[in-house]
């Protein structure tokens, strides 16, 4: 490779368009991250020059380039390997002094900065040569709209006209629109120092537009890389981004995929339309919870298509090689019931695939078992069930809906059960990758072969509790401070709409419920223990370990939809009951009407734990 110091005339006058590849990321700088600092640094060039007539040099980073064959009749071109987000910018920087020279009717200026934003039409036979910078295809409508409105009240115009032009786009003209009120602003003189006040009161307009161009002219540099024929440019680019502005594993695997697809002669840019554009919005790159860490939501999910693929547990920082891996290895693997891409197109189209699939899971639509499935797997707080997920909603929906039903519905008797128990989730990841690998062995999926090996471990890390250790875990341990709150809730809630009735409308639950205890937990001034039991030293210290043993038992746990005033809440029954009933509008109160609860204790807690138990066996069922 050659590197060299180039100043950015002789990059941008020459004519020739610098493009930046489709499987590149899109344009991602942000103000304060990247356009403020990068401001700041012009701006001290700027006033320096404005004050002395000169400016030292101002190194802006590298970037790499790559020589394209040139089709007859078409300019020189390069592809930009690394450094295009600078590229990027600096070009929006030019096209907004460019834009101001227009408004200000400075008409060598016009010249001289249109010289290095656009080549000349005389020059060009295709349209898009006209760009000295040729974005990633995300990128480009929105780019073109820059280029070509000449200003922000234009640009304005034109995206309303035309919405769709800033879509997943909005960096690329939230950055020419920042330049340009920082010019604007530069010109005017408002960010003119104070001290420098009676250097700079004699200095005119045209003095300021000369001092914007030789700083352009001279001052900006950048270190320009150029790689030969034999250069490992996938190699390069991963080197290049271990640092700066992070590259996603997924920006790395796209690199990776449309390159091996453009050196196996496939139509990239087909590829990238039909597949791989899908990827490029913003909801791909919002960061979303995985276990105990958030990371991107496009990372997420090839980390669990990765996982469902592999059959193996996949470290989420070392996702890029994990997939680097599977690519290069899949010619070797066969007999799996997944199909195993072959080459990069087939894995472009494979990741769309399963991507659908994926966002299933933040909008199940009118698949309520799953809605609720997805709901509820919040309060178990594990994500190790996704890639086993993946594969069961790709394999069996549309068409075998009511096994997918009943297969997520075992797994999440299989989950809450054991937390209920209190049973570690530890293997959890382990566990579910395991059956996915023995469905792939049987060669079928169905509901009788997951429910058998769902029953067949029996070891503390794994086993499916039965009914004699769920009714013990639901009547004896307490729910209240050994579960989060918000698995309590969840519980609570699962019998809330268990309680709904065919003949009523299920209705969403409201949100912000809150946990109540039916008998609080500070019950000493107005629950007091009976005669009998406070009579005896012994009997009273046994009714009161009872007594705080079940206080935490879900028969003592209701759900309200107000907050109760704290002085109520731990009211006598006589005078709680009434604000409970007002204060609880759901289907749980309804067990508090009636002669049968006219009193509450302990016997009674005990007696609505049995109740519940019964409806929970029925909510998530045994296997056996």
């Amino acid at each position: 490779m050659e590197a060299n110091t180039r100043k950015l005339e002789r990059i941008f006058d020459q004519t020739i368009t610098y493009q930046v590849p489709l499987f590149q990321r899109p344009y991602v700088w942000t103000q304060e991250a990247n356009w403020e600092p990068l401001w700041e640094d012009i701006q001290a060039l700027l006033d320096k020059h404005l004050r002395i007539g000169k400016a030292h040099p101002h190194f802006l980073g590298a970037v790499v380039l790559e020589q394209l064959a040139n089709p007859t009749g078409s300019i020189e071109s390069r592809q930009v390997i690394d450094g295009q987000q600078r590229f990027t910018t600096l070009q929006l920087f030019l096209i907004a002094a460019r834009d101001h020279a227009a408004a200000d009717e400075r008409g060598k200026y016009i010249e001289r900065f249109t010289s290095l934003v656009e080549n000349r039409r005389s020059m060009i036979d295709f349209d898009d040569e006209v760009f000295k910078v040729w974005p990633t295809n995300s990128n480009r409508a929105a780019f073109r709209a820059v280029h070509e409105a000449g200003s922000p009240a234009g640009l304005d115009k034109a995206i309303k006209q035309r919405p769709s032009i800033a879509d997943g786009s909005n960096n690329i003209v939230d950055a020419y629109k920042f330049f340009y009120a920082q010019l604007r602003h530069w010109l005017t003189g408002k960010l003119d120092d104070d001290h420098d006040q009676n250097v700079l009161s004699t200095k005119t307009l045209d003095d300021r537009y000369d001092s914007l161009w030789q700083v352009v002219k001279d001052c900006l540099q950048v270190v320009v890389i150029d790689l030969d024929k034999d250069d490992e440019t996938q190699v390069i680019f991963e080197t290049l981004n271990a640092r700066g502005e992070d590259l996603l594993p997924a920006d790395l695997i796209k690199n990776y995929l449309f390159r091996r697809a453009a050196a196996d002669k496939e139509n990239v840019e087909k590829l990238y339309s039909d597949h791989w554009q899908q990827f490029e919005t913003q909801w791909w790159r919002d960061l979303v919870k995985q276990g105990r860490i958030t990371r991107p939501r496009v990372d997420v999910f090839i980390n669990y298509y990765l996982a469902m693929m592999t059959m193996d547990e996949v470290k989420s920082s070392h996702l890029f090689n994990a997939f680097k891996a599977f690519a290069d290895s899949t010619d070797e693997i066969t007999g799996s019931l997944l199909v195993i891409p072959k080459t990069s197109a087939e894995h472009i189209a494979q990741l769309a695939r399963y991507a659908d699939v994926f966002k299933t899971f933040y909008d199940a639509g009118k698949h309520q078992r799953l809605a609720v499935f997805l709901d509820r797997l919040v309060a178990i707080d594990t994500t190790t069930v996704f890639p086993l997920l993946l594969y069961l909603h790709a394999e069996m929906v549309p068409g075998r809906e009511d096994e997918f039903d009943k297969i997520i519905a075992m797994v999440e008797s299989y989950l809450f059960r054991r937390m209920i128990c209190g049973l570690t989730t530890k293997n959890y990841n382990r566990f579910f990758l395991d059956l996915l690998r023995a469905i792939d062995k049987e060669g079928k999926v169905s509901v009788a072969f997951v429910a058998n090996y769902l029953l067949k471990s029996t070891a503390d890390s794994s086993f499916f509790p039965d009914d004699s250790k769920f009714e013990t875990a639901i009547k004896e341990l307490p729910l209240y401070g050994r579960l989060a709150q918000y698995r309590v809730r969840a519980i609570l809630e699962a019998l809330e709409l268990q309680a709904q009735s065919a003949l009523s409308p299920v209705f969403a639950l409201p949100a912000g419920l809150t946990i109540e205890h039916v008998m609080p937990q500070t019950w000493q001034t107005y629950w007091p223990l009976s005669e009998t039991d406070r009579a005896d030293p012994v009997k009273e210290q046994k009714a009161s370990q009872r007594r705080d043993r079940l206080l935490n038992t879900i028969g003592n746990l209701t759900l309200v939809t107000g907050s109760l005033n704290p002085a109520l809440s731990n009211s006598a029954w006589a005078a709680k009951r009434p604000e409970l009933l007002k204060y609880g509008k759901l289907n749980l109160m309804q067990y508090f009407h009636g002669p049968d609860v006219d009193t509450w204790d302990e016997d009674k807690i005990e007696t609505r734990s049995q109740h519940f138990f019964e409806q929970l066996k029925q909510i998530w069922p045994s296997i056996c």
